[in-house]
């Protein structure tokens, strides 16, 4: 009795959905494989090296899960401009944890490249979703390569 309609709106679906499957293996196709095993180092060269100065800001992550909690974002620096900006830092081989975490509440001047962040997979962990549904991105801030003190 409820087989052919179901079998209507089954294959119905099927239809529609093939094109977003075909779309999604084309972007993972034409995506490209060697930006994902780079080294830091490499990323390092292609990438501009930028002058910024501000106040560092330190802020523990909270021990639950938040959007902060989950991409990792505890470094800041609140800019000095006119209209001040408040940019996710993060650490690298040349700047550790440790040595950002000493800079907290200071006037600094940081060499740092911005590094974009990446997404992993809805089917893959449980994670906050953007507007389009994917996972937000995680790791995506400027990576700190020296950090000094700088009077105001």
């Amino acid at each position: 009795m409820f087989t052919q309609p179901l079998k209507f709106v089954f294959l119905l679906l099927t239809l529609l959905t093939i094109p977003s499957i075909v779309s999604c293996n084309a972007d993972v196709t034409n995506s490209s494989a060697t930006s994902n095993t780079q080294t830091s180092s490499e990323n390092v060269v292609k990438s501009k090296t930028q002058t910024l100065r501000g106040q560092l800001i330190y802020e523990k992550i909270p021990p639950r899960k938040s959007k902060r909690a989950y991409r990792g974002d505890e470094f800041f620096l609140v800019t000095n401009s006119q209209s001040p900006r408040r940019l996710v830092l993060r650490v690298s081989e040349q700047v550790s944890h440790e040595q950002l975490k000493s800079f907290h509440n200071q006037q600094v001047e940081i060499n740092a490249i911005y590094v974009e962040g990446t997404r992993p997979s809805t089917e893959v962990t449980s994670c906050p979703l953007d507007a389009d549904g994917e996972c937000m991105p995680q790791g995506d801030g400027y990576q700190v390569l020296s950090v000094r003190v700088v009077g105001k």
